[in-house]
């Protein structure tokens, strides 16, 4: 039985115009079990970070699932926390492709054969294609060959984030967008990093498939994110 108001949050979450996604960058299963469901209870989407957790029960964190989850497992180069060998990361992948995830994340920089061998038995997963640039963002020259890699490949979406170090740099990343859809895409673009925030609240607006935003600073999985409320305000606002 859902606890009282449960279902008016959820309401209210699922009746915003936009998707949020909630990161879980918990290292225990149990703590990141009990955040999944309270996004799920609030109409949320997740991203269950694998590369946090010490211990990755799969079987425990995915005996259900409530509400729409996306597996990652993040490389330290692309931001992530995952120490062991790439073997063994995509294995944990494998694993939650095996749970029938909603959504399994998968780098544009691992290995071509493997991700096609991944989206050749993905089933009703969707497979989420990445690409991050922690050190800046690129030109509009090296965006653009991103993106037509990305269109090349195989993936039901495509993911492209980069650090902002000028409000400009958020523009070439935005552009992206409609560009992506035009060619009958999907795509989640923004910037991270203080000069970013901005993006985070408008690129949904221009098309991107979802947001990230966490119920609190403490739960950031990336610079630059702005928590559920700070979001939610934000949107408020842009609509008066």
């Amino acid at each position: 039985m859902l606890a009282p108001g449960t279902e008016n949050r959820k309401q209210k979450a699922e009746n915003k115009p936009f998707r949020i996604c909630v990161p879980v960058v918990e290292t225990n299963v149990r703590r990141a079990r009990n955040l999944y469901l309270r996004a799920a209870r609030r109409g949320f989407w997740t991203e269950l970070r694998l590369d946090y957790l010490e211990e990755p029960d799969l079987k425990r964190l995915f005996r259900d699932r409530p509400g729409k989850v996306i597996a990652t497992n993040r490389l330290e180069s692309e931001g992530g926390r995952w120490r062991g060998s790439e073997a063994e990361r995509r294995l944990l992948l494998e694993a939650a492709l095996g749970y029938g995830v909603d959504f399994l994340d998968l780098e544009l920089a691992a290995d071509a054969a493997w991700r096609r061998e991944v989206y050749g038995r993905r089933g009703s997963t969707q497979i989420i294609l990445s690409w991050h640039d922690f050190s800046g963002t690129p030109d509009a020259p090296r965006l653009e060959a991103v993106l037509q890699e990305m269109l090349a490949a195989e993936g039901e979406i495509l993911k492209i984030v980069t650090q902002a170090q000028k409000p400009e740099d958020n523009l070439r990343v935005l552009s992206l967008i409609p560009r992506a859809k035009a060619a009958g895409r999907e795509i989640i673009a923004f910037c991270m990093g203080a000069a970013g925030k901005w993006s985070r609240v408008v690129a949904p607006y221009l098309g991107s498939y979802l947001t990230f935003a966490p119920f609190s600073k403490r739960g950031a999985s990336a610079p630059g994110q702005m928590t559920v409320n700070e979001v939610w305000r934000a949107w408020k606002m842009l609509k008066r």
